[in-house]
């Protein structure tokens, strides 16, 4: 059996694995992210040195638009890995061979490998959190678009009114973060980070926090919508801390069909069907492992390595 190294780099917590070839966490540590980039490095070659396993190589999955050749176009909350060559410097200091993908992308190939997303052959996968990250599979390979840029569901804009585009970007409506907790944050005027507390707030008869839960959940179903008639994949898998809540994902669910419904002419064609993501919080461990061993074994989607 063959190990590697999954990291899952998030501006708050990196997730550091050791997984093996058929996908399976060996080990799974957690720990606050390193802000520079040294010090980064650091941490990902003293996780993968103090386990007794060989290690063949290193998927490591990052917020931001990253070109196939490892270069970080953007990086979100990684300042430190903006317009770096993150590959080429990682390969570097850690004398393995590294692949570096984007955060959404690399929880997508898990679920393509191992996950809800494994007998479908065309789907998008959406991840809710700070911000609105997503990944494309159309006819069972992966859409990375010119430059990575393509799944960057949050960048796309959600109004037609000029100037201020970031407060007209769907991360500033249907993010947990940037969306949902920044909206009901305003209207209480105090600093919830948290879509929990809003939750539970809510379910406690907090009229704000209904009111905000609702234009989330509008809003997340709208961004459905418009994957659904620019790309028209099979299903769409939800990811992120807020899909592991059955309650809004049916809620969220709820407002999508009442949209199809609504709205006449999709009320005459086949939707997507929305799923949630399986492997949850290793989703981008695993799938950066995944994304390697596609690269250097040459293996296809699909198939079992």
């Amino acid at each position: 059996m063959k190990y590697y190294a999954g990291i899952d780099i998030g501006g708050t917590r990196i997730k550091m694995g050791i997984i093996n070839e058929l996908g399976e966490v060996i080990v799974n540590e957690n720990e606050e992210t390193k802000k520079e980039k040294l010090e980064l490095f650091t941490q990902i070659d003293h996780f993968i040195k103090r386990h007794p396993y060989q290690i063949e190589g290193v998927g490591l999955s990052t917020p931001g638009v990253i070109r196939s050749d490892g270069y970080a176009q953007t990086s979100g909350a990684i300042h430190c890995f903006l317009n770096c060559y993150v590959q080429q410097e990682l390969e570097a200091f850690l004398h393995l061979p590294v692949i570096v993908e984007n955060d959404a992308k690399s929880a997508a190939m898990a679920e393509k490998w191992i996950g809800a997303a494994k007998d479908e052959d065309s789907f998008a996968c959406l991840t809710l959190g700070t911000a609105v990250g997503g990944a494309i599979y159309m006819n069972g390979q992966l859409v990375r678009g010119l430059g990575g840029l393509a799944g960057e569901f949050g960048v796309a804009l959600s109004s037609l009114q000029p100037g201020d585009y970031n407060e007209h970007s769907f991360s500033y409506h249907a993010a947990t973060v940037a969306g949902l907790c920044r909206e009901y944050s305003y209207s209480v005027k105090e600093r919830v980070l948290d879509a929990r507390v809003i939750i539970e707030r809510s379910q406690q008869g907090d009229e704000v926090a209904k009111l905000c839960l609702s234009h989330f959940y509008h809003a997340v179903a709208v961004l459905f919508v418009n994957i659904a008639v620019m790309i028209a994949p099979e299903v769409i898998i939800v990811g992120g801390g807020i899909s592991e809540n059955q309650e809004v994902m049916e809620a969220i669910e709820e407002e999508y069909q009442n949209i199809c419904k609504d709205y006449h002419v999709l009320s005459l064609v086949e939707m997507p069907h929305i799923l949630t993501c399986q492997l949850k919080n290793d989703a981008g461990m695993i799938g950066a492992v995944y994304s390697f061993l596609r690269r250097y074994k040459k293996i296809n989607d699909g198939n079992s390595i």
